[in-house]
């Protein structure tokens, strides 16, 4: 998982600690230096974003 974060595209770690309610610049952070809390709080917002874009590869 440490390793998936931290070569996912700097745009789409940003979208998701957004989407989560958190400060974008924390991009750079160690997925292990996020709380257990904030992790769920990212693997929501991650699941979110990814049943919207289902929805749209599905529409077009």
């Amino acid at each position: 998982m440490a390793q998936a974060w931290g070569l996912s595209p700097r745009g789409a770690r940003r979208s998701v600690l957004i989407a989560a309610g958190m400060d974008a610049d924390r991009w750079e952070s160690p997925i292990h230096s996020f709380t257990e809390d904030e992790r769920i709080e990212l693997r929501a917002a991650t699941s979110a974003a990814i049943r919207v874009y289902e929805r749209l590869l599905n529409a077009i």
